[in-house]
């Protein structure tokens, strides 16, 4: 179970992402602005269902094209982004993807999970374009797999691609592990590493997006949501996650 409430924080209590004092020197508080719409987002699997009930209009794709260029030996080219907002209409008409209800959306979501998928949203606004749409009216939810899409936009673990990827949650071991290594094996940003005590969090790269917890048979990990979120453009940002979530909302609604 992911928990995705989210608290509300003035900027004296702000904390970084591992629970210590903000280092003021490196990052700053800024206000939610277009910056985010370039930034692609990691979403813990409930924190997708949500967007999805708010969501004025849905539409699916048959392909997704990271796969299918890349000829993805794991998982299907043919199970596609979801397309949220009144811009998907327009992406519909064109003849990119189709209408669907929220209840096949959340199936869809449901089905990403158990095959391992990532959940994440993208503002390629010259991809949007294409579509039919703008990133002001529409917002492209990808069911992303490791080995080709994420491996795509991330340089293939390059510490400077995954840093430009946000993260609303992050991972934290809450019960005893074996060590087996599971979690490590699957996280598609290379944030945990296993030692004989169990699974070591990097902050810095984790995103939350739970395929950890996903693999994890004896339930000794959860995602935890942030107060606050890293964002990086031209050196670190703190953004309010409260702020980023109503950004996407305004979106989507």
């Amino acid at each position: 179970m992911y928990l995705i409430s989210y608290i509300e924080f003035t900027e004296d209590s702000m904390s970084t992402r591992n629970g210590g004092a903000a280092d003021n020197d490196h990052r700053k508080t800024i206000t939610i602005d277009a910056r985010i719409r370039s930034t692609p987002i990691v979403l813990a699997p409930d924190i997708a269902c949500a967007l999805i009930g708010d969501a004025s209009y849905v539409a699916l794709a048959s392909r997704c094209q990271c796969r299918e260029e890349r000829k993805c030996a794991s998982y299907p080219a043919g199970f596609g982004c979801l397309y949220l907002g009144e811009g998907a209409r327009d992406i519909v008409a064109k003849g990119n993807a189709r209408e669907i209800d929220r209840a096949r959306a959340l199936e869809h979501i449901g089905r990403a999970r158990e095959m391992g998928l990532v959940h994440m949203i993208l503002w390629t606004s010259a991809e949007l374009r294409a579509l039919g749409t703008g990133a002001n009216h529409a917002l492209e939810l990808c069911s992303c797999c490791p080995c080709c899409c994420i491996s795509r936009r991330t340089g293939d673990g390059m510490k400077a691609y995954v840093d430009s990827i946000t993260g609303l949650g992050i991972a934290r071991v809450e019960d005893e592990c074996s060590a087996c290594g599971d979690c490590e094996a699957v996280c598609p940003f290379k944030a945990i590493t296993v030692t004989d005590d169990g699974p070591e969090i990097n902050a810095d790269r984790c995103k939350g997006c739970g395929r950890c917890v996903t693999a994890c048979g004896q339930s000794a990990l959860k995602v935890y949501p942030l107060e606050i979120v890293s964002l990086y453009e031209d050196g670190w940002h703190m953004v309010p996650s409260m702020q980023y979530l109503a950004e996407i909302l305004k979106t989507v609604r």
